[in-house]
């Protein structure tokens, strides 16, 4: 197969599967020689900001002369991004030949056990484990699909496990309540292992504190052991200090906007200090500010034009839109254009009833290009919000109506890979 045959391959498995068990997974990795034996792990979840926190942490221990692979999902310009090695994303030969080795062990397994099959995620996971560990990289930091116990990431024992937040987000998988789902993402603390967590809400902070006492695993929490207590805007992105029981690291500097992001960087501040300590490696404050300084991370409150103002931003729940509108509202004095488009297995209702009721100026869309994007008629009965076809007709009618407004395109990460994919084209 060449390149574009194997993604198309990738592809054609399906998402889901009946059974949330770590049985195909394991199976296809033990045809593979347990890859994910071997090596040394960092583990990410959380509702939001994992994303943004496993890119930080692979970035400082980068700086810090580690080679360092990054599993993340979903991609925003080529499939290629999921899979990163020092920020590299795997070449096209060697996803080539990765595919091509993984698929002759499912096809062998299949010659055993006829209906026997894996998802897409669990064969891009074994992939992902299968590379790292031929590639040989230093450390790994693998970010969880969804929830964490069921997780096809979850078969591995990190040196450090990582929970940024817990909200309501992927109910029909994870449960319907806080608790539900804080139970699911504490799966993947492991016995002694140290976990880092963001500032949980109660009833997940319950569910951390039953998990820790169980498996016997130090737990460091935001603003309990380590803090940002001081932080400003800094063009687009953010100066702030650092606090923990070693001291303070000032004038750090990120190029992400949000103070959500103050907390996801000292997540992943702490996390890497975790792993140096763990394994006797030696991290400076320089490693710390330089690879924080290189943290970006596409599509998340991303400014992709100057003239006219455009950002794109991946928030895809509830809690994200709350996030978004507070960072917005600290980011612009002036009115601005928002133009949402939301996936039908998220709490759609909620998330345009809370930018329509902030901002004036809504346009509701359609994500482009996925089966779960949410129908006209689940937009028509919002009743609130303009509706159009597409974004690009959003993008056109506010750039006619209003030209000197910001516009702020959100909703999913999938709409913001489509934005950023048209108007950036070969960019980065």
């Amino acid at each position: 197969m060449n390149y574009t045959e194997s993604v198309a391959y990738i592809h054609s498995f399906p998402r889901l599967a009946k059974t949330g068990d770590h049985r195909r997974i394991l199976t296809l990795l033990h045809a593979l020689g347990n890859p994910q034996q071997q090596g040394r792990y960092i583990h990410v979840t959380g509702t939001n900001g994992k994303g943004s926190a496993a890119n930080a942490i692979a970035h400082v221990l980068e700086a810090s002369g580690l080679t360092v692979g990054l599993y993340t999902s979903p991609f925003i310009m080529r499939f290629n991004e999921r899979i990163m090695i020092d920020h590299e994303p795997i070449p096209d030969a060697a996803l080539v030949k990765a595919v091509a080795f993984v698929r002759a062990a499912l096809e062998r397994l299949q010659q055993q056990q006829v209906d026997f099959n894996v998802t897409e995620f669990e064969f891009i996971t074994a992939l992902a484990y299968w590379y790292f560990r031929q590639r040989q990289v230093d450390v790994a930091v693998i970010e969880v699909g969804i929830g964490g116990d069921t997780d096809s990431t979850n078969v591995i024992t990190p040196v450090v496990s990582v929970l940024t937040e817990v909200a309501l987000d992927h109910q029909k998988l994870l449960g319907h309540t806080i608790t539900a789902i804080a139970t699911h993402k504490a799966g993947i603390i492991k016995r002694g292992i140290p976990v880092v967590t963001g500032n949980l809400v109660p009833d997940a902070a319950a569910v951390v504190a039953a998990k820790v006492a169980t498996t016997g695993s130090q737990w460091l929490r935001f603003d309990r052991d380590f803090s940002v207590p001081k932080a400003k805007l800094h063009g687009w992105g953010q100066r702030f200090t650092y606090e923990d029981q070693d001291g303070r690291i000032s004038d750090l500097e990120v190029p992400l906007v949000g103070d959500y992001q103050q907390r996801n960087m000292a997540i992943a501040i702490q996390t890497a200090k975790v792993y140096a300590k763990q394994t006797e490696w030696p991290l400076t404050p320089q490693n710390i500010r330089q690879g924080l300084a290189a943290s970006h991370w596409p599509a998340r409150l991303e400014k992709i034009s100057d003239t006219p103002l455009i950002v794109i931003d991946g928030a895809h729940n509830p809690d994200g839109i709350n996030g978004l509108i507070t960072a917005l509202k600290q980011l612009f004095s002036q009115p601005i254009t928002v133009i949402a488009g939301i996936l039908a297995d998220k709490d759609y209702a909620a998330m345009a009833d809370k930018l329509t009721a902030a901002f004036s100026t809504v346009y509701l869309v359609p994500v482009p290009g996925t089966p779960r994007a949410l129908p006209e008629a689940g937009y028509e009965a919002l009743h609130e919000g303009r509706l159009k076809d597409s974004w690009q007709e959003a993008l056109a009618a506010s750039l006619n109506d209003v030209p000197d407004q910001p516009i702020v395109i959100t909703g999913s990460l999938y709409l913001a890979s489509a934005v950023r994919q048209t108007l950036l084209g070969g960019k980065s």
